[in-house]
C-alpha cells in the first residue's frame, strides 16, 4: 500500500568492455526496491543519464516501463492512433513502417533498455540492406520515415511517463550510400505522341492537363471547375482524392502550406478544358437527376469523381495504345518537371508547379537533368562574351 513516502535512490557507474554502465536502485512510492540499468558509450552520457534519474527519484517522478517491449508497446501505441486526430494517410505509413522493420527489428527489446546506439544501428542496417526481398537498402525518404516513426512512438511514451527520455532524439542519422535518384520519365516527343494519341478519349483534356501541369494524380482527380479559372489561365490546388490500404476514396485538402499552390496552364490546355466543360455539361443534361454533384472536372459520364487508380489503370492502358513506353502517372508528373529543366526553366519555378515542400527535394530528384542545364548556361555565357 502506498504510505506517500517519495522514491529515494542511489546509483553508480561501472566500466563494462570499453563502455559505462551505469545503474540506480530506488524504493518506489509502495515501499518496493528497484533497479534500473542502461549502457552507454561515454561516461558523461552515463554520469548525465544517471544524474537525471537520481533527481527523478527525488522528486517522485520516475519513468517506469516494467517489462514492456517494444513489440507490446508499438501494438498498444498503434491501436491509439486510430482514435488521434492524424491523418488517415499518416497512421497508415506509421503502421507501415512500425509493423514491416521497426517491430520485426527490435520489438523483442524491452523498451525501458531501448538505447540511441540501438537505433542508430538499426537504421543503418535498414540504409544498408532494408528490403523485404533483401535487393538493397531503404531510401533516404523511407530511413527519414523510420526515423520519425520511432521518434513519435517514444515521445509518446515519455508523456505517459514510461521513459524517462525519448532515445531517439540522441540518436544519429545513418550515413546513406549513394543511390542512383534517375527518374525513367517520357522524353518532350514522347508526351507530345501521348497528348495527341488521346486526343479522341472522352477523358482528352484530363490526359492533356496532367501532362501540362505536373498535379499529382490525387490533386488531378480532386479538381472542381470552381478550382479553375479558365479566362485568367490557372488553376488552383484546393483538395485531394486519396487512397489509404486499400479503402474508399477520402476527398482532403492538401496536407502542407506548398501542395496548396496556384499551377499557370497555355493556351492550348485552356482550349481543352473549355470544350471538356461544354461536353460534359451536354452529358449533364442526358444523366438528369441521376448526376452527381460536385462539379469534378475529372468525372465519369454521371458527374462522379474517378478512383484514382481506375485512372491510372486507364492512363497506362492508353499508353500501351498509343506504342509508348509504360510509366505511371506519377511519371508522368515528372516527365512534365524534365521538360521543363531541359528547356531551361528554373528549378526554382518548377518547385512551385509541382508543390515540392523544398527546392532541394526539386534537385535531388531531378539531378541527372541540371549537370546538362548547367552545361548550356556555361555555353550561353561564352557566347555572350565571344560576340
Amino acid at each position: 500500500m502506498n504510505d506517500g513516502r517519495r522514491p529515494k535512490g542511489t546509483g553508480s557507474i561501472r566500466e563494462r568492455h570499453g563502455r559505462y554502465q551505469a545503474a540506480y536502485s530506488f524504493t518506489d512510492g509502495t515501499g518496493s526496491r528497484r533497479r534500473r540499468a542502461q549502457v552507454f558509450d561515454t561516461k558523461t552520457e552515463a554520469r548525465r543519464w544517471l544524474n537525471e534519474r537520481l533527481a527523478e527519484a527525488a522528486t517522485g517522478h520516475v519513468a517506469d516501463a516494467g517489462g514492456l517491449t517494444v513489440g507490446r508497446y508499438f501494438s498498444d501505441w498503434l491501436g491509439s492512433l486510430g482514435v488521434s486526430q492524424l491523418e488517415a494517410a499518416t497512421v497508415s505509413w506509421y503502421r507501415s513502417a512500425a509493423t514491416r522493420h521497426i517491430v520485426p527489428a527490435l520489438g523483442s527489446v524491452k523498451l525501458a533498455k531501448l538505447s540511441p546506439v540501438m537505433i542508430e544501428s538499426f537504421l543503418a542496417e535498414k540504409a544498408a540492406n532494408g528490403r523485404l526481398d533483401g535487393t538493397g537498402g531503404l531510401g533516404p525518404a523511407s530511413v527519414r520515415r523510420l526515423q520519425v516513426t520511432l521518434h513519435k512512438a517514444l515521445e509518446a511514451a515519455v508523456r505517459k511517463g514510461m521513459l524517462a527520455r525519448n532515445p531517439a532524439d540522441f540518436a544519429d542519422s545513418p550515413r546513406m550510400p549513394p543511390r542512383d535518384v534517375t527518374v525513367d520519365v517520357w522524353t518532350s516527343d514522347e508526351l507530345v505522341r501521348f497528348i495527341e494519341a488521346t486526343q479522341t478519349d472522352r477523358l482528352a483534356a484530363a490526359w492533356r492537363l496532367a501532362a501540362m501541369s505536373g498535379l499529382r494524380r490525387s490533386e488531378l482527380v480532386g479538381l472542381q471547375w470552381p478550382d479553375i479559372d479558365l479566362d485568367g489561365g490557372w488553376l488552383s490546388v484546393r483538395r485531394s482524392v486519396v487512397i489509404v490500404d486499400g479503402g474508399p476514396p477520402i476527398v482532403k485538402p492538401p496536407k502542407t502550406a506548398k501542395s496548396r499552390r496556384t499551377v499557370e496552364l497555355d493556351r492550348r490546355t485552356v482550349s481543352a478544358l473549355r470544350e471538356w466543360r461544354r461536353a460534359q455539361l451536354e452529358e449533364r443534361l442526358r444523366a438528369g437527376e441521376a448526376w452527381n454533384p460536385g462539379e469534378w472536372v475529372v468525372a465519369d459520364e454521371l458527374g462522379a469523381y474517378l478512383r484514382p487508380d481506375r485512372l491510372g489503370k486507364r492512363f497506362v492502358a492508353l499508353s500501351r495504345a498509343a506504342g509508348l513506353r509504360t510509366i505511371t502517372i506519377r511519371q508522368l508528373r515528372h516527365s512534365h518537371a524534365t521538360a521543363l529543366l531541359s528547356a531551361g526553366e528554373s528549378p526554382k519555378v518548377v518547385q512551385e508547379r509541382l508543390g515540392h515542400s523544398s527546392i532541394s527535394v526539386t534537385l535531388d530528384v531531378y539531378s541527372a537533368v541540371l549537370p546538362n542545364m548547367q552545361r548550356e548556361a556555361v555555353e550561353r555565357l561564352a557566347e555572350m562574351f565571344d560576340a
